[in-house]
């Protein structure tokens, strides 16, 4: 590494209000970018466009694949950039704007009257993988500077958290957008899903380029940190995996991810077919609802679980949250039926209380893995972290994509069976038991590996000492 010091850690202990409001508009943006294809792609892609459900997973599952093994390269391009306009805010824009103009054509394959074929004669399989891919890149080039950019705001334990909040505290009414997002794609005003999902999908492209332009010209940077001498790619992931704080945060990332997301291509199957009976108008509506409850318990899950990170600290607050989800996941099991859908709701809150709060605590805790790894490195890289828990992200969303589709059909899912027939009830326990198992045996084991995450507020505090004492010796 580099034998010349970096002055420690950009930014102000206390950061004004002003920007941590302009720098979490951003939440909102990635909240779009990441929650569109999730909120309509298996629906729209086997209900209008006829692809099984397994070759609708892979078909959302490679982009995200393929993307992960960019961002380690993006996150190093971050860190080592060096322009009049910062390290970061330069991809920002450009990611942006590419985002904008490539989310409509996620529904515009070509060829549908080959989605019924086998994957290598596939058109739209092959044209939602190539734009899918493009679109993943895109939203790579924004995120990864843009997370990056967040932990430099500031050095304190605390007040990261309280930074950090702000891209949650915007960002969800993203959230709470994309779960409407089906039902206003299936509404009478358009003649078929594929065309509502379009046009939903250009007043989406709207918002994800003004609210993503915002931080990327409303933020500074310190451009004091460019001095530092760049890194190859190789030695940066080298010191980056070898960690030990971030090696665990990071197994746990991807641990709860791949539990969670599994449901991405099996549940909206299983409620549609199963709990709604078919109705797509029924399961927009409550997918609507539902994501409603959850954004209004997502604040109030923040301030529980920030409360208890500021009262006690982060690893204690993050094992509480993987609690509350637990609990939920596994009452799943119950509410997943026909005869009482309010009962969904009731899980859900319980689930809810926790995990937006152990969203919040893992990028806080990231911010802290950079003072660590300064330490120990002399420098800074916050994009190089922010990537690699991006590659984590999306290289598990890209196996729950593949994988859920391929439980619904190891269950006994036939899409065409089903459109004649319905669901039947020994079909739909399976994939439940399938799901749920999967998902609760994932999250007792991030639950397991929490415990050993080392970073107290001790430790952290005591690394901020040592850091600031060295700067001033540098200097």
């Amino acid at each position: 590494m580099s034998s010349t010091h970096i002055p420690h850690i950009p930014g102000q202990k206390r950061v004004p209000l002003r920007t941590k409001v302009t720098w979490g508009f951003g939440g909102l943006a990635d909240n779009f970018m990441f929650n569109t294809l999730t909120a309509l792609g298996t629906l729209v892609y086997v209900q209008h466009f006829g692809l099984s459900p397994a070759l609708a997973g892979m078909a959302l599952a490679f982009p995200r694949l393929i993307d992960a093994f960019t961002d380690p390269w993006i996150g190093n391009l971050s860190d080592n950039l060096k322009t009049k306009y910062g390290r970061r805010r330069p991809l920002m824009f450009f990611g942006v704007i590419a985002c904008a103009l490539l989310l409509p054509l996620l529904w515009t394959p070509m060829g549908a009257e080959t989605a019924q074929n086998p994957w290598f004669s596939n058109i739209p399989f092959f044209y939602i993988v190539t734009i899918g891919s493009l679109l993943a890149v895109a939203y790579t080039l924004f995120v990864v500077p843009y997370t990056a950019l967040g932990f430099e705001l500031t050095p304190n334990y605390d007040e990261r958290t309280r930074v950090i909040v702000w891209r949650m505290y915007i960002g969800l009414i993203g959230s709470v957008s994309a779960g409407w997002l089906f039902r206003l794609a299936a509404a009478d005003t358009f003649p078929n899903l594929g065309e509502g999902a379009f046009w939903v999908t250009v007043g989406v492209a709207v918002i994800v380029l003004i609210s993503g332009l915002i931080p990327t010209f409303g933020c500074k940077e310190d451009l004091e940190i460019e001095t530092q001498e760049p890194i190859k790619l190789l030695p940066a992931i080298k010191y980056t995996m070898t960690n030990k704080p971030f090696v665990i945060l990071f197994i746990a990332y991807v641990t709860i991810i791949v539990a969670l997301f599994s449901a991405q291509s099996i549940a909206p199957l299983l409620m549609l077919h199963y709990v709604f009976n078919g109705s797509e108008k029924a399961i927009g509506d409550f997918t609507g609802w539902f994501t409603t409850l959850a954004v209004g318990l997502s604040y109030v899950s923040m301030f529980f679980i920030g409360y208890l990170s500021t009262r006690f600290n982060k690893r204690s607050a993050m094992l509480v949250g993987l609690c509350f989800v637990l609990l939920g996941t596994i009452l799943n099991f119950f509410a997943i039926d026909p005869r009482w859908p309010w009962a969904l709701y009731v899980v859900g809150g319980i689930t809810f209380i926790g995990m937006q709060g152990c969203w919040l605590m893992i990028d806080s805790m990231v911010a802290d893995v950079c003072d660590d790894d300064e330490l120990e490195t002399g420098r800074r890289r916050e994009g190089m972290f922010s990537s690699v828990k991006g590659f984590a992200l999306k290289a598990a969303q890209g196996i729950t994509f593949g994988l859920g589709g391929y439980m619904a059909t190891a269950a006994g899912y036939d899409p065409q069976v089903v459109d004649a027939s319905g669901l039947d009830e020994a079909t739909a326990v399976k994939m439940k038991a399938l799901l749920i198992g999967f998902q609760s045996l994932g999250l007792v084991l991030a639950i397991f590996l929490m415990w050993f995450y080392p970073i107290s507020r001790q430790r952290a505090e005591e690394t901020q000492r040592l850091l600031e004492a060295k700067a001033g010796k540098d200097t």
